[in-house]
Parts: structure tokens; C-alpha cells; sequence
């Protein structure tokens, strides 16, 4: 049952304590699957490209991929090749689905037409409501979701993090 269809206060196995994931398979334009690569292999070679992304302080992980085929699990199964690429994109945040969106939509609007507007009925970022749609009709709940810290935030355990090398460096200097 995709999320649409139950209230959005409906326990969710996408939700793990503070931290939800969501996940989106959407269909590719034409162009997607050769613009998409080149995408990719650029924000990884410049990260500050994705510094905005990186300023929303809930989000603890994000992931794009693009997948051509759906593999097998052995014989009598053969290996499938998809009529079109499709993107996969997995986000991990605190908070609720709709803040996520809301906030993310007006602060990456740029990062957000480039990543999605190869996807086909993408509506554009803004206004908010119309994405939010696309991302509910292309959501897939997962069967299970595990958060390592599921009663911190991401902001708590980068600070935690950020202690325990601050603390490190005064007890190497301390003795």
C-alpha cells in the first residue's frame, strides 16, 4: 500500500525513533541515463558542490543511483534489462516527511532540478505541494529501516563526534 493511500500518522517501517527514510523509484527521461552518470561522477569530484545539501543539519545520509537492470537470483531467473533507467534515491533525516520536504525543497530548489528533472512528471521543486505528490506517488516503504541512534539527532551525534575527538586530543595532550 503505498503512503498515500494511509493516514500520515500511520505507524511506518520507514520510521526508526527521530529518523525517517524515504525511498523514490522514478522512471527516467530518454536523456536521464546519460545526463544522470555525468551528475554523479561531478559531485563527486567537486563535494562543495553539494554544500547546501550538507547545511541541512537533519539530514544524515543521502543516495542517488540509477539502475538499468534488475538482476537475478540465480536460475530459472535471467537478469532484466528495464525499458527505461529508473533513478533510486534514499534519504535519511529527522523529523517529519512533510518538514523534510518543505525545508529541503527551499533551500536546494537549484540541487533539486538537477537531480529530479530528468525523472519524467516531475513538476519542478516549487511550489511545495505538487513535489510533495510526485514524491508520494514514486515513495517505496521499506520492510524494515535500522537508525544505529534512533533518540539522537543528526546534530546531537555530530556533536558527540565532534567531543570525542576534542576529548581524544586533551587526553593525548594531558598525559
Amino acid at each position: 500500500m503505498r503512503r498515500s493511500e494511509v493516514s500520515p500518522d500511520a505507524p511506518s517501517s520507514n520510521v526508526c525513533g527521530r529518523t525517517t527514510s524515504i525511498t523514490l523509484f522514478t522512471t527516467q527521461r530518454w536523456w536521464g541515463r546519460l545526463v544522470m552518470p555525468v551528475l554523479f561522477v561531478a559531485t563527486r569530484a567537486v563535494p562543495k558542490s553539494l554544500a547546501a545539501m550538507d547545511s541541512l543539519s537533519f539530514i544524515s545520509f543521502a543516495s542517488w543511483s540509477l539502475v538499468r537492470d534488475i538482476p537475478d537470483n540465480g536460475p530459472p531467473q535471467t537478469k532484466r534489462r528495464l525499458a527505461k533507467a529508473h533513478m533510486f534515491f534514499e534519504v535519511h533525516f529527522n523529523g517529519s516527511w512533510a518538514q523534510y520536504i518543505d525545508s529541503s525543497v527551499r533551500i536546494l530548489t537549484t540541487g533539486m532540478k538537477s537531480f529530479w528533472a530528468s525523472s519524467l512528471t516531475f513538476p519542478g521543486p516549487l511550489p511545495a505541494g505538487p513535489f510533495q505528490a510526485f514524491f508520494r506517488v514514486h515513495e517505496v516503504d521499506v520492510d524494515h529501516y535500522y537508525c544505529a541512534y534512533p533518540d539522537a539527532t543528526v546534530t546531537m551525534v555530530r556533536s558527540a563526534l565532534e567531543l570525542e575527538q576534542r576529548l581524544d586530543m586533551f587526553a593525548h595532550r594531558a598525559q
